[in-house]
């Protein structure tokens, strides 16, 4: 499948429906071109992005605006760390698709049956 643009992914995000058909049904042809692919125990890939990530707290805009200007920081991180700790699943299927600005990050169940949340890269030599 050809690169999608990210604010395809990120519109149907914005629909809050975490098992959206027209979501899941894009995530299935993403899968087959992903360029990382496993499942892992959900408490690891939490236990990853949560502490290895430096995301031991809730952060304040402030903070994620002084995330952000030392790229330390993207867009989905925080909203997918916390999808992960309320989640009740016991695997999360990581993948890992090449967009048309850079890559995206997915967190989603094994099957494809649920997106927990997207990390949204960009080119390091992307300025915002």
């Amino acid at each position: 499948m050809r690169p999608v643009s990210q604010d395809v992914l990120r519109g149907l995000m914005a629909k809050g429906d975490s098992s959206n058909p027209e979501l899941l049904a894009l995530l299935q042809a993403l899968a087959s071109s992903a360029t990382m692919d496993f499942v892992l125990p959900r408490y690891h890939l939490y236990e990853v992005y949560k502490n290895r990530m430096g995301l031991n707290y809730d952060p304040t805009p402030q903070d994620i605006v002084a995330l952000d200007i030392t790229a330390e920081y993207y867009e989905g991180m925080i909203q997918s760390v916390k999808a992960m700790a309320a989640s009740s699943l016991a695997n999360i299927r990581f993948l890992e698709v090449e967009c048309l600005e850079a890559s995206c990050a997915l967190f989603v169940e094994e099957n494809l049956k649920e997106v927990l949340g997207i990390i949204y890269f960009r080119h390091d030599n992307e300025v915002e």
